[in-house]
Protein backbone atom coordinates (compact mmCIF):
# COMPACT_ATOMS: atom_id res chain seq x y z
CA UNK A 1 0.00 0.00 0.00
CA UNK A 2 2.79 2.74 0.91
CA UNK A 3 4.74 1.49 -2.37
CA UNK A 4 1.53 2.71 -4.48
CA UNK A 5 1.07 5.43 -2.59
CA UNK A 6 4.30 6.96 -2.82
CA UNK A 7 4.30 6.66 -6.56
CA UNK A 8 1.11 8.13 -6.80
CA UNK A 9 2.52 10.92 -5.23
CA UNK A 10 6.37 11.01 -6.75
CA UNK A 11 7.05 9.97 -3.12
CA UNK A 12 7.47 13.71 -1.93
CA UNK A 13 10.15 14.83 -4.11
CA UNK A 14 7.80 16.93 -6.69
CA UNK A 15 8.48 14.98 -9.43
CA UNK A 16 6.07 15.90 -12.37
CA UNK A 17 5.09 15.74 -15.97
CA UNK A 18 3.46 18.85 -17.38
CA UNK A 19 3.36 19.95 -21.29
CA UNK A 20 1.53 16.32 -21.42
CA UNK A 21 0.64 14.66 -25.43
CA UNK A 22 -0.12 11.77 -26.16
CA UNK A 23 3.69 11.07 -27.51
CA UNK A 24 5.38 12.50 -24.31
CA UNK A 25 5.89 15.19 -22.27
CA UNK A 26 8.34 17.12 -19.72
CA UNK A 27 9.13 15.71 -16.87
CA UNK A 28 10.44 18.01 -14.16
CA UNK A 29 11.69 17.83 -10.33
CA UNK A 30 13.62 19.83 -8.23
CA UNK A 31 17.21 20.63 -7.95
CA UNK A 32 19.46 22.56 -5.17
CA UNK A 33 22.94 22.30 -6.84
CA UNK A 34 24.17 20.61 -10.17
CA UNK A 35 25.47 17.37 -8.25
CA UNK A 36 21.51 17.02 -7.96
CA UNK A 37 20.76 16.59 -11.66
CA UNK A 38 21.81 12.72 -12.17
CA UNK A 39 21.73 11.62 -8.61
CA UNK A 40 18.80 13.24 -6.55
CA UNK A 41 15.95 11.13 -5.87
CA UNK A 42 13.80 13.63 -7.68
CA UNK A 43 15.37 12.59 -10.71
CA UNK A 44 14.62 8.26 -9.90
CA UNK A 45 10.91 9.73 -9.54
CA UNK A 46 10.85 11.66 -12.83
CA UNK A 47 12.30 8.33 -14.45
CA UNK A 48 9.21 6.46 -12.95
CA UNK A 49 6.76 8.57 -14.21
CA UNK A 50 8.29 8.77 -17.61
CA UNK A 51 8.08 4.62 -17.57
CA UNK A 52 4.60 4.56 -16.27
CA UNK A 53 3.85 7.64 -19.36
CA UNK A 54 6.21 5.61 -21.97
CA UNK A 55 5.85 1.60 -20.98
CA UNK A 56 7.30 0.70 -24.67
CA UNK A 57 10.38 2.88 -24.01
CA UNK A 58 11.19 7.01 -24.89
CA UNK A 59 14.20 8.95 -25.65
CA UNK A 60 15.13 12.48 -24.22
CA UNK A 61 14.48 15.27 -26.66
CA UNK A 62 16.18 17.95 -24.36
CA UNK A 63 17.05 18.30 -20.80
CA UNK A 64 18.12 21.42 -18.68
CA UNK A 65 16.81 24.18 -16.10
CA UNK A 66 13.45 25.08 -16.69
CA UNK A 67 13.24 29.05 -15.00
CA UNK A 68 10.90 29.87 -12.83
CA UNK A 69 9.79 33.37 -13.43
CA UNK A 70 12.41 34.50 -15.27
CA UNK A 71 16.27 35.73 -14.93
CA UNK A 72 15.04 39.65 -13.80
CA UNK A 73 12.44 38.69 -11.61
CA UNK A 74 14.27 35.67 -10.11
CA UNK A 75 17.12 38.30 -8.78
CA UNK A 76 14.82 40.63 -8.08
CA UNK A 77 12.97 37.93 -5.21
CA UNK A 78 16.21 36.81 -4.61
CA UNK A 79 15.79 35.36 -0.79
CA UNK A 80 11.87 35.70 -1.02
CA UNK A 81 11.35 32.65 -2.79
CA UNK A 82 12.77 28.94 -2.48
CA UNK A 83 16.33 27.72 -3.36
CA UNK A 84 15.21 24.94 -5.48
CA UNK A 85 15.85 25.32 -8.88
CA UNK A 86 13.74 22.99 -11.84
CA UNK A 87 15.20 20.52 -13.83
CA UNK A 88 12.94 19.47 -17.16
CA UNK A 89 13.75 16.00 -18.95
CA UNK A 90 11.64 16.77 -22.62
CA UNK A 91 11.20 13.24 -24.02
CA UNK A 92 9.11 11.05 -26.81
CA UNK A 93 7.33 8.08 -26.12
CA UNK A 94 8.99 5.42 -28.71
CA UNK A 95 5.97 4.21 -30.80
Amino acid sequence: MFAAACMAAACGHDAALVREADNGAVATYAIQSDADVLSSAGRRDAIHLINEKCPRGWRILKEGEVPKVSATADRLWSGQIGTDRIWGIQFACTP
